[in-house]
């Protein structure tokens, strides 16, 4: 049986839920280049309001 993304338990655990958009084939994300992606996000917004 194929399993897409996190399971429903793991989703109802989660203090806070993203969602990062993707173009294209790519299927799914590594952890690390995930958390990179929210990082860069984080401090381009931060920096931007400055």
């Amino acid at each position: 049986m194929k399993q897409n993304g996190i399971s429903k338990e793991i989703i109802k655990m989660a203090d806070e839920k993203a969602k990062i958009p993707m173009l294209g084939k790519t299927e799914s994300l590594n952890a690390s280049v995930a958390t990179g992606i929210v990082l860069y996000e984080a401090i381009r917004q931060k920096t931007k309001k400055q």
